[in-house]
């Protein structure tokens, strides 16, 4: 077993394990292994922070654009409502953020950051830069943007599907400018 720097970061780390455990070779279980092993190392330094994962994808989302609505932002950190809203009381009671009613419409809620939030925020999305760098130059620069093309294009055109009732299976349409 090849022993890792210690100063290397917990991205570059990754590509130091023996024989990675796949779970298969389909696309799902390769994006869903490749995503769990990218949030584990960034989670395992936010909560040496003391925050939840769930707390800083909030914290994160919130630093990128404060004042988000409940529902989008529920939409942004990919959580249901009933989810979000018990992060989101318990980080009010904790002090990192605040809801507040727009006069404007006081139908809404939308979700801030307070100064303790961004203070907390700070330093973890330094880390969080860092953790993405370090992956980027795993993979090089070209291959790196190949693969955000790629998950991009994905994204959209899943996004873009008919939602089915519980229990029916999507068909995916056919991809005719694939090479």
């Amino acid at each position: 077993m090849r022993r890792v720097d210690p100063e290397s970061t917990a991205a570059e780390s990754m590509v130091h394990r023996e024989k990675p455990v796949t779970g298969g070779d389909a696309l799902i279980d390769l994006l869903a292994r490749a995503n769990h092993l990218l949030a584990e190392r960034l989670y395992q330094q936010v909560r040496w922070h003391g925050i939840s994962a769930t707390e800083w994808r909030v914290l994160a989302a919130l630093s990128a654009r404060d004042g988000i609505a409940m529902n989008e932002l529920a939409e942004l950190v990919l959580f249901k409502q009933p989810t979000l809203t018990k992060a989101i009381d318990r980080m009010e009671h904790a002090q990192l953020v605040e809801r507040r009613t727009p006069a404007s419409d006081r139908r809404r809620t939308l979700v801030h950051l307070t100064e303790r939030g961004r203070r907390a925020a700070a330093p973890l999305l330094q880390r969080a830069q860092r953790h993405a760098a370090a992956v980027e130059r795993l993979l090089g620069e070209a291959k790196s943007r190949e693969l955000k093309g790629a998950l991009a294009a994905l994204i959209t055109r899943l996004g873009e599907l008919p939602h089915e009732p519980r229990g029916a299976m999507a068909r995916l349409p056919a991809n005719d400018d694939a090479d």
